[in-house]
């Protein structure tokens, strides 16, 4: 199957650069690797791309987006690269599998004269930009909110992203840092669930089959809903919880509240279009405009562009978040990525 899905995936992409051969515009064309597919939070980030934004405003000639057929593996990742290359592409866009595993490949893009940025992951490669929020900074404000909410004691669970990825590996080291200063506070037992709802609440289930009913559950995108529903599933509601502002998520935290359940929870937006962030500053800066001194801080040894979140939500302002997402689609999680017009104010 593997191997047929391989297959195919080459065919795609050879149809591609054919198509592309055949462009006639001095416009950029851009190639997105996705890095990975499948989750609520990627079908999100496809959706906050501006591409055909940019088409139709004539700054680019074409997109093509291609996904990994192995979820984040690095090595694929590289000859998603090198094919962009052969294609002739003028921007690759990014989601990296690794920090560092893709930077020989990326020197072979930017010796082509082709310009590269990462989204939504750290790249250390000389050359590129790394737009994302900031992973640390992100797991920081909410484990330290948790930590207050809890007084600074008590167990928890963690259901995490991705083993390996680079945002996951800052999340976790965030975590840890806030946790070193609450001795009182325990994970009593964590694992992976691949940023996936199913694969999450197998986990959560499997934590609570086993007995354990802790204090606090902490998680993150696009599985808080399948891990919360893995509690209620087995009659149990946990204190404390880190969720994420996805529809299907805070449908069951606003029931929760008002049915009086002690349940104290928080989420702060990743947004899944810091996609559109990116293709947004890769265009302009393809166009030649110059970021501003202090628009890039170097951050985990790579030029990184943060954008700043605007929300951040607990019980205090939960219906508002409610009254945002109450019509969307279950799997629909809160998004935004930055204007056009407040991009400007980055530039010289």
């Amino acid at each position: 199957m593997k191997k047929l899905a391989g297959l195919i995936l080459a065919l795609v992409l050879v149809l591609s650069a054919a198509s592309f051969a055949q462009a006639e515009s001095d416009l950029p064309v851009v190639g997105i690797s996705t890095g990975s597919s499948g989750s609520t939070f990627r079908d999100t980030m496809l959706q906050a791309l501006v591409g055909d934004e940019y088409i139709a405003a004539g700054r680019i000639d074409s997109y093509k987006i291609v996904d990994n057929v192995n979820n984040g593996d690095a090595a694929e990742q590289i000859n998603i690269i090198r094919d962009f290359i052969d294609m002739g592409v003028d921007i690759i866009l990014l989601n990296p599998n690794s920090s560092d595993a893709l930077n020989g490949a990326i020197a072979e893009a930017i010796e082509e004269g082709i310009s590269v940025m990462a989204y939504d992951g750290t790249c250390t490669a000389d050359g590129v930009i790394t737009v994302q929020v900031s992973p640390y900074a992100w797991n920081e404000a909410q484990v330290s909110y948790m930590a207050e909410q809890m007084g600074g004691k008590g167990t928890i669970v963690d259901i995490y992203g991705l083993d390996g990825h680079p945002g996951n590996i800052q999340r976790l080291a965030a975590r840890d840092d806030v946790l070193a200063n609450y001795p009182d506070m325990k994970i009593e037992a964590e694992t992976s669930g691949g940023w996936d709802q199913t694969t999450a609440k197998d986990a959560m289930a499997q934590y609570l089959a086993s007995g354990l009913r802790p204090d606090a559950v902490f998680t993150q995108d696009s599985m808080a809903y399948g891990v919360l529903s893995a509690c209620l599933d087995a009659d149990f509601v946990p204190k404390y919880m880190i969720g994420e502002p996805g529809t299907a998520f805070v449908k069951l935290w606003k029931q929760l509240v008002d049915e009086g359940k002690e349940f104290t929870a928080c989420a702060m937006p990743n947004p899944p279009g810091i996609s559109g962030t990116a293709f947004r500053l890769a265009v302009n800066l393809y166009e030649g405009k110059e970021l501003i001194d202090g628009a890039l801080v170097d951050a985990n040894d790579a030029d990184t562009f943060y954008y700043e979140c605007e929300g951040f939500f607990t019980n205090d302002n939960l219906d508002e978040l409610y009254e945002q997402l109450k019509d969307m689609p279950d799997d629909y999680l809160y998004s935004e990525y930055i204007t056009e017009e407040a991009l400007q104010a980055y530039f010289k």
